[in-house]
């Protein structure tokens, strides 16, 4: 239920099926990604689902063993480029998928992942377009 007491996603609560509520639109990512837990000096896997230029949704392999308010740094790679992103938990949709607010980004790091978004769209023309090629 979201704060209105309405429905807000299936079953599973798939970050999906709620409506959009940020100003960057989220950009579907598939790629493995690592969680480093700053206060529990531990990491957690799992795989990076979206990206914006504000956050990210991760699922993770085991129960996310932290709630909200979190400080973690979240590290993924997208067509051979790294990340390594400070952030926030912001929201954990299921035990498995958490939501992560990035924070303190430099200039540098931000103009690389706005590089990286500009990157994820190309290539999700180039996915749409190659099934009008081949047929």
């Amino acid at each position: 239920m979201d704060l209105e007491g309405k429905p807000n996603g299936g079953a599973n609560g798939s970050p999906a099926q709620r409506p959009e509520r940020r100003k960057e639109s989220r950009h579907p990512v598939d790629t493995s990604a690592v969680i480093y837990l700053i206060d529990l000096a531990a990491k957690v896997q799992g795989r990076i689902l979206d990206v914006s230029l504000h956050g990210c949704c991760i699922r993770t392999h085991q129960r996310f063993p932290l709630g909200i308010f979190r400080r973690v740094e979240t590290e993924f790679s997208f067509e051979g480029l790294p990340f390594r992103l400070a952030g926030v938990t912001q929201a954990l949709y299921d035990p498995r998928t958490v939501g992560i607010r990035f924070l303190d980004m430099s200039e540098r790091k931000r103009e690389q992942l706005v590089q990286l978004i500009e990157e994820i769209d190309e290539f999700q023309k180039r996915e749409k377009a190659a099934p009008a090629l081949d047929g």
